[in-house]
């Protein structure tokens, strides 16, 4: 909960009797007003790297010449180390600025110089300096700019790699394992957390691809994050990981809809391995295990979504089933039992899996204009239903009380 919402909510306690004005402000204290330098200085680093990255494409620095090299150099170490004066010098969020640039005006020149003089890539090397830089950045000063740079840099590199040499670097993936993680979990930050799982997901998406593993092992590789959160017994950075961890095999579920019906549809072939069942089915032995332990018995719910599909007759409904069952189910719970979270958890995978059925059921069936006319209504009158739903569960709760 941030300021202003617990100052809100202070507000209600204090009419309510709940808690003393002293009460709140000891509470608020606890909670620092943001420094609005700090925006600010965050649009000032965004809108100088775009310049940077702008440069790069011009025609000005694209033609070959020792200075544009030497100039990109000067302006990384000037921007370093007048950063790192003002950082030592209790100027912690200016200086951090500089040596985000600097670090920015460092890989912007690397892939200048690569640019300039037609230097023939045969892997994403370049980013793998810049990676290890970035690490070594957040090692030296600790500052979650710096953190979250470095694995957005680390990221993109990996997409780079699957893109322009169709090939997963290791390194890079090495990088995100042994040195990312490491200060994720030590850190225990929210921030990281999802930060972390966000690249793991994107870079095991681009695995996938590169390798041309069937795509259903992408059910073990998110399987194996979730385990991670649950395995971790920190709450922040546990609840982040099995966050995006959902967020990404529901999405996964969405797209498995339709590729399973254009299989189905036209007879396409999907290989099944006998190697993924196993691990597949230890996985999950693993995690039943550990939610039925801790008593966790609610979030086996979860567990609906890692469910494999495509060896059954029509997969694509029986995928779709298991989304609107995750959703269903979450709603019950949250209504059930309160959670205000799990309400809004389970509507939201609710209308994207009516979404879904809609556009595989409807795209070719009607008139593209009423197809969104129709969508548009299906999704308006179901919100309706649910928060009808909700104010009369909160009604019976009130008048019970």
């Amino acid at each position: 909960m941030n300021r202003s919402k617990l100052k809100r909510e202070g507000q209600k306690w204090l009419e309510k009797n709940i808690i003393t004005e002293d009460q709140l402000e000891e509470m608020l204290s606890l909670y620092p007003k943001q420094d609005p330098r700090f925006i600010l200085m965050i649009f000032a680093v965004l809108l100088m790297s775009l310049g940077f990255l702008t440069f790069i494409f011009s025609d000005w620095a694209q033609v070959p010449h020792i200075s544009r090299t030497l100039l990109m150099v000067v302006f990384m170490v000037v921007l370093y180390t007048i950063g790192d004066r003002m950082y030592r010098q209790d100027m912690e969020t200016l200086g951090i600025s500089l040596i985000v640039l600097g670090y920015i005006m460092f890989g912007v020149g690397m892939l200048l110089t690569v640019t300039i003089y037609s230097i023939s890539l045969f892997s994403a090397w370049p980013f793998v300096i810049w990676s290890l830089i970035g690490l070594l950045l957040y090692i030296s000063y600790e500052h979650r700019w710096l953190f979250v740079i470095g694995i957005t840099v680390t990221t993109i590199g990996q997409i780079y790699s699957g893109i322009q040499f169709s090939s997963f670097n290791i390194i890079i993936f090495l990088i995100l394992l042994l040195g990312y993680a490491h200060f994720t979990y030590h850190q225990a930050y929210r921030l990281f957390g999802y930060m972390f799982a966000i690249s793991y997901s994107l870079q095991v998406i681009t695995l996938t691809i590169v390798q041309d593993q069937q795509y259903y092992w992408l059910i073990v590789y998110f399987l194996l994050l979730y385990i991670t959160g649950e395995i971790i017994l920190k709450p922040l950075l546990a609840r982040s990981l099995k966050h995006i961890s959902l967020l990404s095999i529901f999405v996964f579920g969405m797209y498995q809809t339709f590729l399973l019906q254009e299989s189905f549809l036209f007879q396409q072939t999907i290989e099944y391995h006998v190697v993924f069942f196993i691990v597949w089915v230890l996985l999950m032995g693993l995690v039943v295990t550990l939610k039925i332990k801790r008593r966790h018995h609610f979030e086996l719910i979860d567990l609906v979504l890692f469910i494999p599909v495509f060896y059954l007759p029509w997969a694509s409904v029986f995928s779709l089933t298991i989304l609107f069952i995750f959703s269903l189910a979450w709603l019950l719970v949250g209504y059930v039992r309160d959670f205000d979270n799990k309400i809004l958890l389970g509507t939201t995978a609710f209308l994207l899996s009516t979404l879904t059925a809609y556009i595989q059921f409807a795209w070719d069936a009607i008139n593209k204009s009423l197809f969104f006319i129709i969508g548009g209504l299906l999704l308006f009158i179901i919100s309706l239903l649910i928060d009808r739903q909700r104010r009369r569960l909160l009604s019976d709760r009130h008048r019970d009380v």
